[in-house]
């Protein structure tokens, strides 16, 4: 059915959205409502007789299936009878099944009780045991036989007082080493009896709570408390007694560490450390520190001084190896935190360090830095050999991360020790800049020093920084800084008035005054003694100084050298730069020098111009002194000149001689080639030229040039130094050739 059939889309009545309106309307737009109505009957009596037809069909399916099903029922009966007889034989069978389900559950059940009791009986049987065995080593007496125990410990108290009775006298002399062994294998009997009365109530404990719906067992619970009172009082009253005996002769009394150890043991098993830990505390330590940590000790002869810690110390250490040497190596002490008595860090260092930061402040005051860093010092080392007790690694490890011993280190105020040296060593560089240096220089051919006042007070500070009166572990970034800081400083008020003062020497001021803004540099020997100062102090620094900083950083850094190397090479280039500078301007003062003895090349013409001097054959006797200045120069300052270096001093310097040496021979040749030409052009105009009889005047003079060359050069020689090398000489021993 489509639209050509009807009017309408017979489609549209299946959509879900289906609006009569909106359909009416749709068709009234195609054809009038009579065509509408008379379509929609026809669809309608269209889909009627699809309807029956439909009807018809399963009708038909109907019957047809009917009389293919006639005689099922009888089938199904037949069938379904002995089904019925197997379900209800099977359903009595399942009957019989549960109720025997259920009797063997109810006897399964039975037996369950059966065995809870029975292990219930026996847990009440092992718990009563253990609790007579604890009683019996704890000597706790029943109420019942109260009498009876007590005649009991009376005659167990009697009966050594019946066998001395029949002893004779003849062990009478050894009778206190008797008496002592005897305490002794008491004592260890004892304590051994009170860890083995730990361990079974620990037992107890976990007893208790498997049987704690169990009302014999609940019966107990007020004689385990009495047990666990009782252990704890025993316990304490042994430790107190093995520790401080109150007998007469408790002076001579030694800790026996192997007795001492059942009873820590035992404590460790309890979690109770901190109770033998500050008995310990107050029984041994605070006495002690009471009567020998004072303030007249601590000062020593000057009051405030701080003289005597070192011997206060010293008194502890003898102290805790007299007193805690053999029961610090016990076992107990050494294990981890958790199973272990910190007896070194709870019941030794946490007092000592509370009553010296209470009562005795005084050695953590930072007022005086030498007493500062002498008290520091001195601490440090205690601490040290109070770690020496630790014989194991988590031992040591306890005892370091403790907090009174992280508090104590916490304690002293580096920063403000830093700053009072800080300040001290800034002051004393600051203060060397206004001092002259001395007016004679010392022979350096030996071994160079430092000339000027300032250089040596920063390499005193810079030494300062490592030495061990100054230096501390803690402030090792610290003085690392502080040391490039006064170098840094140290060159950067250098280099404004070097480089002034060279460059008035470059511009050849005639006087040797030098006018810069820095006191010390008053004069040209002035910036050859700070070249010499930079040298020297170059030098020290790398020598002297690196290799102590290297050994300073330890393990802080994988190549100690390397890194300091790297953090102060800038600042060496900058000074090696300053060195440059002055050498540089020595060079031209020297070269300078040198050439004021060139202009006696002149005094060769006169030998030898128009005078029929013979050729010379020896050189002139000016030329040592062209190099005289230099020789005087590296007589004083050549110990810094070696190698390369002196190589290149020189080249600058005699280079620029025999420029000059070229330039003064050149023209006074040429002048002389002139005359003699001139002189032959008038004879051979008057026809009174002659037969040459040698060498002319002006070859005469080039001869003599050349031989005083010669011997500038050999002399320049013994310098070590290949005078050849430089670039002018090349060309001047050309123009004499």
């Amino acid at each position: 059915m489509g639209v050509g059939t009807y009017c309408f889309d017979v489609d549209a009545f299946a959509q879900d959205e289906f609006s009569v309106t909106a359909f009416l309307e749709d068709c009234r737009t195609r054809s009038p409502m009579e065509t509408i109505h008379q379509d929609l009957k026809e669809f309608q009596t269209t889909l009627e007789n699809q309807l029956v037809a439909i009807i018809n069909k399963d009708y038909t399916e109907f019957l047809q299936l009917s009389s293919r099903l006639k005689g099922v029922d009888e089938a199904v009966a037949s069938v379904r009878s002995p089904l019925h007889a197997i379900l209800k034989r099977v359903d009595q069978v399942q009957h019989v099944v549960l109720k025997l389900q259920q009797k063997i559950l109810g006897q399964v059940q039975h037996e369950q009780e059966l065995r809870k009791a029975e292990q219930d009986l026996e847990l009440s049987i092992q718990i009563s045991e253990k609790i007579l065995l604890l009683e019996q080593l704890l000597d706790i007496a029943v109420f019942d036989s109260e009498d009876e125990g007590d005649a009991r410990v009376s005659s167990r108290h009697n009966q050594p007082e019946q066998d001395d009775e029949d002893d004779d006298d003849d062990g009478f002399d050894n009778f206190e080493e008797v008496s002592r062994s005897l305490k002794e294998r008491n004592a260890a009997e004892t304590c051994a009896a009170l860890e083995r009365a730990t361990q079974l109530l620990l037992q107890l404990d976990l007893e208790f709570l498997e049987g704690v719906e169990i009302p014999t067992v609940q019966r107990e619970e007020k004689r385990l408390a009495v047990i666990e009172d009782t252990l704890l009082r025993r316990l304490e009253t042994e430790f107190a007694t093995e520790i401080f005996p109150d007998t007469f002769y408790n002076r001579d009394h030694s800790i026996n560490a192997s007795t001492l150890s059942y009873l820590l043991r035992s404590y460790v098993l309890l979690q109770k450390t901190h109770v033998p830990e500050e008995m310990i505390a107050r029984l041994l330590v605070h006495p002690f520190a009471d009567e020998n940590i004072t303030r007249g000790k601590i000062d020593g002869r000057v009051r405030g001084s701080c003289e005597g810690l070192q011997s206060v110390y010293e008194e502890i250490l003898e102290f805790v190896s007299n007193k805690f040497k053999h029961i610090l190596s016990l076992s107990v002490c050494q294990g981890e935190t958790k199973s272990a008595v910190d007896i070194l860090g709870n019941a030794v260092w946490k007092p000592l360090f509370e009553i010296l930061s209470t009562k005795h402040a005084v050695i953590f005051k930072t007022a005086d830095a030498d007493r500062f860093h002498t008290n520091y010092t001195i601490s440090m080392g205690f601490l040290t050999a109070m770690e020496q007790f630790c014989g194991s690694e988590a031992m040591k490890l306890r005892f370091r991360t403790h907090e009174s011993v992280i508090e104590f280190k916490e304690k002293w105020n580096m920063d403000v020790y830093f700053q009072l040296r800080y300040n001290q060593l800034s002051a004393a560089v600051d203060q060397s800049f206004g001092g002259k240096r001395d007016e004679s220089i010392p022979d350096l051919s030996h071994e160079p020093v430092m000339l000027f006042p300032n250089t040596r007070a920063l390499w005193e500070a810079l030494s300062s920084c490592w030495a061990d009166r100054v230096f501390l572990d803690p402030l090792l970034p610290d003085f690392m800084k502080l040391c490039l800081q006064l170098l840094v400083h140290y060159v950067s008020i250098w280099k404004a008035p070097i480089q002034e003062a060279a460059e008035q020497v470059g511009h050849s001021v005639k006087s040797s005054a030098l006018s810069t803004h820095l006191a010390c540099l008053a004069v040209e020997d002035d910036i050859l003694c700070a070249g010499n100062d930079f040298r020297v102090l170059q030098k020290k620094i790398v020598k002297e100084l690196f290799p102590v900083m290297a050994e300073r950083l330890g393990s802080f850094a994988d190549d100690g050298a390397e890194f300091v190397s790297e953090l102060y090479n800038e600042t060496l280039e900058s000074l090696s730069e300053l060195e440059s500078i002055c050498w540089s301007a020595a060079a031209f003062v020297v070269a300078e020098e040198c050439k004021k003895v060139l202009p006696a090349l002149r005094t060769v013409k006169g030998q030898y111009q128009m005078t029929n001097k013979s050729a010379p054959t020896a050189p002139s006797t000016y030329v040592f002194n062209i190099i005289r200045p230099l020789d005087d120069f590296l007589e004083r300052w050549g110990c810094h000149f070696a190698g390369d270096r002196k190589d290149e001093f020189l080249r600058s310097i005699l280079d620029s001689v025999c420029e000059l040496y070229y330039s003064l021979s050149s023209e006074l040749l040429k002048s002389a080639q002139e005359l003699e030409e001139s002189l032959k052009s008038r004879k051979m105009q008057r026809n009174l030229m002659s037969a040459s009889d040698g060498l002319s005047d002006t070859e005469k003079m080039r001869l003599q040039l050349r031989l005083d060359l010669e011997e500038l050069q050999r002399l320049v020689q013994k310098q070590g130094f290949a005078l050849e090398t430089c670039p002018a000489f090349a060309l001047l021993h050309q123009s004499l050739t």
